[in-house]
């Protein structure tokens, strides 16, 4: 199977050597590992800034494609932290370096960080609207990225599951732009290990992907530990497959190549 969602120590919020996730990954069955290390400019949270060392990393991706080129294929990626004021700084990071796949995410509402939001005290309904409304917003700008990381991460963080209706305009015309630009989804599972159960994004965000015509599609653990490798993939595989998906792709020079689902 193939991890296309997964971080090492260059991440601030993992601690686990490049070297010591690999091995943790050939352990676990991985044949194909993108690794996606984050970079978030303009990210504010003073325990996990989202920082990245560009160059250390990078040459830490082609030193581990080397060494283990006979056991695993390593992907060389990065998942990018979109923000509307610094998509320059996205832009530039992307394109540093030759990486195989770039990931973009959403790990914050502009500097309104996901993660510290008093969910308890915020009004839902609206906070929604605005998350999704600025994705929409920022992927009209940005288009220097492959796949489109946990659409729905905010259902990860938001404690309860809202009727998606109201925003399912403004989902449909992002996902419209998505597959417009010829970028794809990824199917996300991390939201088991935090104990919600839910996917990233929702079955029926990814229905309504399908049935607009998108065909990119990648799954990733979003693994900050060896242990979370491949979490719940065959789940995955199957609900891709109930969806209509025949194909996941891999990537190499920032080109999908599609593979056909077990």
């Amino acid at each position: 199977m193939y991890d296309y969602h997964t971080h090492t120590a260059f991440s601030d919020d993992c601690d686990i050597p490049m070297e010591e996730m690999i091995e943790g990954a050939i352990a676990r069955g991985v044949e194909e590992l993108a690794i996606t290390d984050h970079y978030d400019p303009g990210y504010e949270d003073p325990e996990f800034p989202f920082t990245l060392d560009f160059d250390g990393y990078f040459k830490a991706l082609l030193e581990a494609e080397e060494a283990y080129r006979c056991r695993i294929q390593i992907v060389k990626g990065m998942e990018v932290g979109i923000m509307e004021e610094e998509l320059d700084e996205c832009t530039r990071a992307a394109s540093e370096y030759p990486y195989d796949f770039i990931i973009g995410s959403f790990h914050s509402i502009g500097k309104e960080n996901l993660y510290r939001i008093d969910y308890e005290n915020t009004d839902g309904p609206s906070l929604l609207e605005r998350f999704y409304t600025y994705i929409n917003r920022c992927f009209k700008k940005y288009k220097d990225y492959d796949i489109a990381g946990h659409l729905t991460l905010i259902d990860r963080y938001i404690g309860k599951i809202y009727d998606y209706h109201p925003y399912m305009d403004i989902i449909e015309d992002t996902l419209k732009t998505i597959i417009y630009d010829g970028k794809g989804l990824e199917i996300n599972t991390s939201s088991f290990k935090y104990g919600t159960g839910i996917w990233l994004p929702r079955e029926d965000v990814l229905k309504l992907y399908k049935d607009l015509g998108g065909e990119i599609l990648t799954f990733g653990s979003d693994s900050h530990d060896p242990e979370h490798f491949l979490d719940h993939f065959e789940e995955a595989h199957a609900l891709a497959k109930k969806l209509g998906f025949r194909y996941q792709c891999i990537f190499r020079k920032r080109k999908p190549e599609f593979i056909k689902l077990d």
